[in-house]
């Protein structure tokens, strides 16, 4: 398609040229045909009178082209002698001018048509397409749907400050809490779980996190209750040299829980 567009534009480039050309002849039968009526002597008119001369300049000036065709047939044709090629050639000029006219017209018709390129659907598949963080951020629903499961947790220990990546399925992109079993379930302990809160999955697969010096009491969001359930403004510490369960709590549930060992 471009290869054709650049062919439509020469053709037009062309066609412009030549009408150059023909105007400037036209233009220059026009002034001679002027001339030829400013010159002549006023008896030499077919019409007699005083104004025939002016009516005639008047006539050329402002119709142009047409004023002087008319002029050279009624007046300067009745004078000369062997004109037949003369007349030939102002009824060719006048033919091409209104040929080339015409085909200027078609090719800009054209070329208004086709030049617009065509996208395929091939080439709209093939598009990446990348979903601003800042969307992904302000998602609420999840990413992958279904209850959130653990495959792996790199490393797999670590000191105060060590950098994690939890890797597995229905994380969602943001409110995922990392929970830390501090006691087993049978214990008396009041808090048997430690959270680490509000962490973002940008994909859904992975979840980073620092292991930090305290741990949240709570899973965020709080369960909307009456009166209202408020979480407890304390800090749950790790026991150093320990193995801890680590499992993942959002909006699609809890998931399966993986080994973590705190070096202190």
């Amino acid at each position: 398609m471009i290869r054709g567009s650049k062919l439509i534009g020469f053709v037009g480039i062309g066609i412009g040229v030549i009408l150059i050309i023909a105007a400037a002849l036209l233009f220059v039968f026009w002034l001679w045909m002027l001339i030829d009526c400013l010159k002549r002597p006023d008896d030499k008119f077919a019409a007699v009178g005083n104004n025939a001369k002016l009516i005639w300049v008047l006539v050329i000036i402002f119709t142009g082209f047409i004023g002087a065709l008319i002029y050279y047939f009624l007046i300067k044709k009745a004078e000369m002698q062997n004109d037949k090629l003369i007349i030939i050639a102002l009824l060719a000029l006048v033919v091409i001018v209104i040929i080339l006219i015409a085909g200027l017209f078609a090719v800009n018709t054209v070329s208004t048509v086709s030049i617009e390129p065509h996208t395929s659907s091939k080439l709209i598949e093939s598009t990446p397409y990348e979903t601003p963080v800042s969307s992904i951020i302000n998602h609420t629903a999840p990413l992958h749907a279904g209850t959130p499961d653990i495959s792996a947790i790199q490393p797999d220990s670590g000191t105060i400050g060590t950098k994690v990546v939890i890797t597995g399925t229905g994380f969602t992109s943001r409110d995922n809490n990392v929970a830390f079993r501090l006691e087993p379930e049978g214990s008396n302990e009041t808090f048997k779980v430690g959270y680490i809160n509000n962490l973002i999955s940008y994909d859904g697969r992975t979840i980073e996190f620092v292991i930090p010096e305290g741990l949240g009491a709570c899973a965020f969001p709080l369960p909307e209750t009456t009166p209202v359930t408020a979480c407890p403004a304390i800090g749950l510490n790790f026991k150093p040299n320990q193995t801890y369960p680590v499992f993942v709590v959002n909006q699609n549930g809890t998931s399966n829980s993986v080994n973590f060992i705190v070096y202190g």
